[in-house]
């Protein structure tokens, strides 16, 4: 068994960079890319788990760790995702707040 680093933490680190050379009309495209990518690696996920979770319950031999792994690391993806749309809402709604 193999231990894989959170792919999201990862993406974003290693984009950050990149970021700060772009021009200032890029970076509004790249994140939008960035956060569609990381919509379709989480779907992606719950469905593995799902479907995993779906043949261990019609009676089919699945390993119980793989299935447990499989939905924790869906459960944690999701949680990023949450947390990262809160993030965005709440630097939304500051921005509304700013005088001009």
């Amino acid at each position: 068994m193999t231990i894989e680093a959170i792919g999201a933490i990862s993406a974003v680190s290693a984009m950050a960079p990149q970021s700060l050379a772009q021009a200032p009309g890029t970076s509004a495209s790249d994140f939008g890319q960035m956060l569609g990518g990381s919509l379709a690696k989480l779907d992606s996920g719950l469905q593995v788990a799902d479907q995993q979770l779906r043949t261990m319950a019609a009676g089919k031999e699945v390993a119980v760790h793989d299935v447990m792994i499989s939905m924790e690391q869906a459960r944690m993806n999701l949680m990023f995702m949450v947390e990262v749309r809160n993030r965005v809402v709440e630097a939304y709604q500051e921005l509304m707040r700013m005088q001009l």
